[in-house]
């Protein structure tokens, strides 16, 4: 079944794709294959296929649990947010862990109050979270003259994570207290205040590292499953 909406809600049961535009309500019980979001969505929990946002903001008061995120917009989760893939364009949030079974590519900001993990996590911009455990994770700045123009500072601010365990780690303009990693590329002044189990070390010059950690036990720190 194929559902196209405005300003109304979805009713329980199984959709094809639905394309919800001006604002939406999606009742509980709701299964899709496809979600397009055209304007502001909200939900109580969200299971399904694929969810594209086109400009939209999806509110999610629960756990999301989907196969792939993207589009552009803003997806904001209350609970768990689970995934196979996720590339997006603006702002992403979970309030609880967010669990990528493959990669995360987000340009603007990733903010999650718990873990993220998934196999890499690619962020052209901010991120803001309390555990990050990847294979690999790049932080690179946000170039844009729109940012500066239109003072969007939250999406030039500095990257915040309380502990980032990985192989391969390239970090943009980070304060972390603890940071595992093989191979560490710093710059833009990150302040790190624990670097453990680095073989390799590189950056600009600028990074600020308290305490140098041949040796540190990640046995508590492996990657989730989604």
């Amino acid at each position: 079944m194929n559902l196209r909406l405005s300003d109304g809600h979805v009713a329980a049961g199984r959709y094809r794709t639905i394309v919800a535009r001006g604002h939406t309500v999606i009742d509980p019980g709701v299964v899709f294959d496809t979600l397009v979001v055209a304007g502001v969505v909200a939900m109580v929990g969200c299971r399904g296929g694929t969810v594209e946002c086109k400009a939209g903001r999806m509110v999610c008061a629960g756990d999301m649990d989907v196969r792939n995120i993207i589009g552009y917009g803003e997806i904001h989760v209350s609970g768990r947010l689970s995934c196979q893939t996720l590339r997006f364009v603006g702002v992403v949030s979970a309030d609880g862990d967010l669990v990528c079974a493959r990669d995360v590519a987000v340009d603007g900001m990733l903010s999650n109050g718990s873990v993220i993990s998934a196999a890499s996590v690619t962020l052209h911009g901010v991120l803001e979270s309390a555990d990050v455990r990847t294979d690999t994770l790049s932080i690179e700045p946000l170039h844009s003259m729109m940012l500066t123009r239109h003072a969007m500072g939250e999406y030039t601010a500095s990257s915040r994570a309380r502990t980032v365990v990985g192989n391969a780690v390239r970090v943009h303009a980070l304060t972390c207290v603890t940071l595992h990693a093989d191979a560490v590329e710093l710059s833009e002044r990150c302040r790190i205040e624990r670097l453990c189990n680095a073989s390799h070390v590189a950056g600009d010059g600028t990074a600020d590292v308290s305490l140098f950690c041949p040796t540190c036990s990640q046995t508590h720190l492996k990657r989730r499953r989604a």
